[in-house]
């Protein structure tokens, strides 16, 4: 590995202090994290007995040390009145006023991975190749019993950490809440299993899908951008 870079990255906050650890090695954890794997080779957490976080994972960790090649780690807040903190961030309304609530921190770069997508993909059917992808992040804020917009668009593979409140990942047949036939729950450390896309052609395809917060609810959005 190389030396060892902290960034702190631009949406971190009261609510959710955030760093990027660049080739980690034996970091110390001193308190409750949630502790991110960006890259697409395993971290190592833990105490006297290291244990592997798999490739776009994540996990809480209390104690002990981090060794990885991209790695967020968030403190989050559980404080009440998310909402108002997050306005008074700055955070952006996705919809304007005209839908639900639904509030985005800045994004910032974290990174950049080196990507096979057969392998992170699950398609063993595809050549295998690995391309540079650019990883960028932000944190988003809804209110409970908020459905967030089911939607079967993004140009990037993408994946979501939940970092406080309890959630879930949503998967449809048709842009219609009726149609649902996977619901993924996230409570707080817990990233959504495997990216929803297909490779098609070079095309990345989604199903129809959304967030749901179940109670008042922050999480985290890693985003992979072909470089």
């Amino acid at each position: 590995m190389s030396a060892m870079t902290t960034q702190r990255l631009s949406f971190s906050s009261d609510l959710a202090s955030a760093v990027v650890l660049h080739d980690a090695v034996g970091v110390p954890i001193t308190e409750r994290s949630i502790v991110v794997n960006c890259a697409t080779t395993d971290a190592l957490t833990g105490t006297t007995q290291p244990s592997p976080l798999p490739p776009l994972s994540s996990t809480i960790v209390t104690a002990g040390t981090v060794t990885g090649e991209l790695v967020v780690v968030l403190v989050p807040d559980d404080s009440p009145d998310q909402e108002h903190r997050a306005r008074e961030l700055g955070w952006s309304d996705f919809y304007g006023g005209g839908g639900p609530v639904l509030l985005k921190s800045p994004q910032d770069t974290v990174g950049t991975v080196s990507i096979d997508r057969s392998a992170v993909l699950r398609q063993p059917g595809l050549a295998p190749g690995r391309q540079a992808f650019t990883v960028r992040a932000n944190l988003w804020f809804s209110p409970a019993g908020t459905d967030c917009g089911i939607h079967n668009i993004h140009p990037f593979i993408e994946v979501h950490t939940q970092v406080s409140g309890y959630g879930r990942m949503q998967k449809f047949d048709a842009s219609d809440h009726a149609s649902i036939y996977e619901d993924q729950q996230l409570s707080p450390g817990a990233m959504n299993p495997v990216p929803f896309c297909i490779d098609q052609g070079g095309e990345l395809v989604y199903p129809w899908h959304q967030y749901r917060a179940d109670t008042d609810c922050i999480w985290l959005a890693l985003e992979y951008h072909q470089a």
